[in-house]
Formats: structure tokens, sequence, C-alpha cells
């Protein structure tokens, strides 16, 4: 009798549970397919997605002129000078600012005289070149578009009232104001004539940023530590998403960018949680929420490369059977230590051999551990890409991109860590994509790299957004 390999018979069972072919992707695809259309009927009062973005137009790379942006993130505010030179081309002119916790704590007014202070300088000494004399004495008022990471209830394209923030902002006197009007009285008090046009989401200044260099682009797509999406929707679809007067105002053909928030798309009834997953959403302080993306961005493969690895150990085929020190702790196997192991194509296995020895091991990490532990991030990783696919294909079909008879090319605006830096991603992506379209389809497919969603994105939508 024959007893099977214990490294063979584990990995025979972790990919059954991680491996994903066209008919496992079928039920997700239709269940994104099914949560578009439930989103796209249902008040954004009830539901947090899709998001109108009232943003009507695409660029056509033809565009000129100087726009300012202003990408509020975590922590991080960018605010950029982006001058549009037509035929695609962009020049970006950026100042980059650390909140501190006496501002991201402090009184409301504070924070955005902060804002309007670098606005200041942007304009006046690094980007004075980009501006003419009527604009510098403030004459002539600028552009702005806002890419805010935080939650804004949206009214029009322009303003929106700031509800609670989260990540360690809690500014005195600021929730319940309109944002626009928080900007504007802080531009006021420094003297910058400087008028917000629009307010933005990341993935609508992705496919916004991406449609002035290929015009073509029709999904703006974020994949990052988190994941989400963007496309244009026909307003005829959007009724329920949006005020009375303003559907009416519009004309049904037209057609506006949608924030999808596909992070929290996903549900137990269609995707495949595996042990793994369930055990990663069960430690996590927001259970059962945003399960899709816990199973695939870069916030979480670390995570489940470092579970999956924990009963490796325990049947005694990786580290001598004995957990590393440290190696218990939850997520302190990150996504980047994944990227690094699969990156390492060397005989020695050097940076490999450097990312174990962050972890106090009875016996030193062999050749064979790594090959091991390799072989597991390559697994969860291209799960991570499947299920990337199953959102793309989604939206492409929610379009009818893929049954056009013009066949052009299917443009896709992508960015992200996930998928610019981690090894073999983008490749692992499209093979997906055929899997599911066949060749003929595939081949339309173009990912290409977005930038500056939040800085070009922003400048585009203002420049679009005030004519």
């Amino acid at each position: 009798m024959t007893i099977a390999n214990p490294v063979d018979a584990l990995f025979s069972d972790l990919e059954r549970q991680f491996i994903l072919n066209k008919k496992d992707l079928g039920p997700i695809v239709h269940g994104f397919r099914e949560e578009l259309k439930t989103g796209l009927t249902t008040p954004s009062t009830k539901l947090a997605t899709m998001i109108p973005s009232f943003v009507t137009k695409l660029p056509t790379g033809n565009e000129t002129g100087t726009f300012l942006s202003l990408d509020m993130g975590g922590t991080n505010l960018r605010i950029s000078a982006v001058e549009l030179k037509g035929h695609g081309e962009v020049e970006v002119l950026e100042l980059k600012r650390v909140a501190s916790k006496e501002l991201k704590t402090g009184e409301g007014s504070v924070f955005f005289d902060w804002i309007a202070d670098t606005m200041d300088e942007l304009v006046h000494v690094k980007a004075k070149h980009l501006f003419n004399d009527d604009q510098l004495e403030g004459k002539e008022a600028l552009a702005l578009g806002i890419c805010w990471s935080f939650p804004v209830h949206q009214v029009t394209v322009n303003r929106g009232t700031l509800l609670r923030m989260g990540k360690g902002f809690t500014l005195e006197n600021a929730e319940g104001r309109d944002l626009s009007d928080m900007l504007h009285e802080a531009f006021e008090r420094k003297g910058l004539n400087v008028r917000v046009s629009a307010i933005l989401n990341d993935a609508v200044g992705t496919l916004v940023a991406h449609a002035y260099a290929n015009p073509r682009a029709r999904i703006g797509f974020i994949f990052a530590t988190g994941v989400n999406a963007s496309y244009p929707e026909k307003i005829s679809s959007m009724q329920a998403k949006l005020d009375p007067e303003y559907y009416q105002s519009q004309d049904a053909s037209t057609e506006m960018l949608l924030n999808t928030e596909i992070d929290i798309f996903g549900s137990e009834s269609y995707l495949p949680l595996t042990t793994y997953d369930l055990a990663l959403d069960e430690a996590h302080n927001q259970p059962k929420f945003q399960l899709y993306e816990k199973m695939m961005s870069g916030a979480y493969m670390g995570e489940l490369t470092r579970l999956i690895a924990l009963d490796f150990i325990k049947a005694g085929v990786l580290f001598e059977g004995v957990i590393p020190e440290g190696f218990e702790e939850a997520y302190s196997f990150p996504t980047m230590y994944m990227s690094a192991l699969e990156s390492d194509n060397t005989s020695n296995k050097e940076e490999s051999f450097k990312i174990l020895s962050k972890y106090q091991t009875v016996q030193a990490p062999t050749y064979s551990d790594i090959s091991v532990l390799t072989r597991i991030c390559k697994i969860v990783a291209t799960r991570s890409a499947v299920l990337a696919c199953a959102s793309i294909a989604a939206m492409i079909e929610q379009q009818g991109l893929d049954t056009n008879e013009d066949k052009h090319d299917i443009v896709i605006g992508i960015n992200g860590s996930t998928y610019e830096f981690y090894p073999y991603m983008a490749e692992r992506v499209h093979y997906a994509l055929r899997n599911w379209f066949g060749t003929e389809t595939s081949d339309r497919i173009r990912m290409e790299i977005a930038k500056d969603g939040g800085s070009i994105g922003g400048a585009l939508i203002a420049m679009l957004c005030n004519q």
C-alpha cells in the first residue's frame, strides 16, 4: 500500500479549496452581475454600492489647461497642479503633507486652514509658472477636483456633507458641514480664489485619469491593499439612485460614472469561502463585511498565507513542525513578504532566507521551507487574480463590451500596489480573463496601468465639470 507524501496531500487539499476554474467562477461573476443590478435599483441611502459620481463626461485626451487637485487619504495630503497638454500628456507638480495627530483631532477650521496653506504654497511658489497673472492675483478662479477618502453624502458633483470620518480623524465642528463650504471658507481666509468643481472617489479618478491617456477606457480598477472599481452606466438605469429633479433634468441616454464600492460585494451564498477565509473573517473586527476583499486584496493575502502555513507547520512539513517566534501573531506575515518570495528566482534564495530570518526559528530555515512557503504564496495569489477577474468580467458584461459588434479594444485602467508590484499578478489576471471569455474576447482586453487617479483624475474632473 502506497502512503501519500504528506506535503503532496496537504497541497492537494489546499488546491482543492483555492483553485478556481471556469465552472467555479460562474456563480461569482453571476453574483456580481446581480449585485450590480441590485445596487442600481436601490437608493443610495439604503445601500452603499453603485454610488453616483455626477460625472457625466470622460476626457478625449485633447483637453488643455491647468487645474488643481486635492487628494486626502488616511493621513497624507497631496495637492497638485496638473497641466493638461493635449495628446494625453500631462505635467504634474505636487506638494505632499502628513496630517499630525493634533490636526486630525482638533478644530475642523484649523485642519482646513492647513489645507489652504498648502494650496497657497503650491500655487504661489512651486507651480507658479503654470498659472497666468489673473489666476495668481485671484482675479480668475482656479478649478479644484477633490479626491476625499472619507465618507461624504454627495448630492451633486461638487457638494457633499461630511460624515463621521474615521481613520483617526475626529475633527470638531466639521461633521454635518458641506465639504466644499469648509474648503471655500479656508481658501477665502487665505485670499485664494479656488473653487471646488468636483468631489470624486479614487476609483472614478482612476477611470478618468486613464481615459485622458486612452479615451477607450471603460473601467477603472484599483487593486491594492483594498479593491474598488468604476465604470460608466446609463442614467436611465439609475433612477432609484438620483434625486427626481436631477434625474428628470438629464438625458436618459447620458452615461454617469459610478463608484461601485465593489469591495463590499460578495456573500456566503456564492463566494467559495475556504476554512482559511472563514477563520480570517471570524477574527476580524468587522466579521461578515467585505468578504470578497478579504479573499483577495493586498491587506489580507499575507494573513491567508500565514494561516495556511500554520497548518503545514502543525503537520510537520514546514519549519520542522515548530512555529517560528512571531509567526503566531495575526498579520505578522505581510503580503510584501509573499511578493519577495515569489520574486526570488535566484539559486541561493538570498532574499527568501532574509525574509524568513525575521522570525526566530529553532532550526535554520531550509530550501524546502522556502519551496513550500513560496508554493503556498503562489496558490493564494493566483486565487486573488482569478477573483479580480470575476469583478472585471462582471463589469465588462454589464456594459456589453464582450458582445459589441464593433470589436474595439476593451480598455481597463488599473492601478494599485497588488496589481503593479506583485510578481506575475498582471499575467494571472489576464490568464483568468482568457479562461472566462475565451481567446477572441480576451485578446481585445487591454489592462493598462493608470497613474495618479487622485491627482490627474481630480484635475481632469475639475476641468470636465468646470465647462
